[in-house]
């Protein structure tokens, strides 16, 4: 499966790396598909909650779930939030600033009581608050989600 192509292989370079990026797309299909039987199964037994983003690995897991699970935590590494309302995603958790190296915010939290991006949205114009965000978060941290677009229709 290494081989190159012109030498009669499929010319996979790193095949645990495919591998890996198989089972995040099993992880995918979890979640847009949370209704099927397996997510289902798997749901019952390793993520009751239904946020098979942050379920743990628990002891004595099948071989599929453990496998799973790599493929989430690969998921876990490549995706981020797109906004929208921000009621789900955590500030300080989240993989959903763009434009930094690990997609989460490096303003140190502090004593910080913001939690959800939601809170950093004004409800009386729909628009950010930007004199919260500076006075919150560190420059470039405020400058990066003020870069982020408002989706209004979600």
């Amino acid at each position: 499966m290494c081989v190159p192509k012109e030498k009669g292989g499929l010319g996979f370079r790193d095949i645990a790396s495919f591998n890996l990026a198989l089972l995040a797309k099993q992880c995918w299909r979890l979640i847009e598909n949370f209704d099927s039987l397996c997510a289902r199964v798997l749901r019952a037994k390793y993520y009751p909650f239904g946020d098979i983003l942050n379920c743990q690995l628990k002891k004595g897991a099948s071989y599929v779930w453990q496998s799973i699970w790599a493929g989430i935590q690969t998921f876990k590494k490549g995706c981020i939030w797109r906004v929208g309302d921000g009621s789900k995603i955590n500030i300080w958790e989240d993989h959903w600033i763009p434009g930094s190296s690990s997609r989460k915010i490096i303003t140190v939290r502090g004593n910080q009581i913001l939690s959800k991006v939601n809170e950093l949205i004004d409800p009386e114009s729909g628009e950010r608050d930007e004199a919260l965000i500076h006075d919150n978060f560190w420059e470039i941290d405020a400058e990066r989600i003020m870069q982020i677009p408002i989706n209004h229709h979600q």
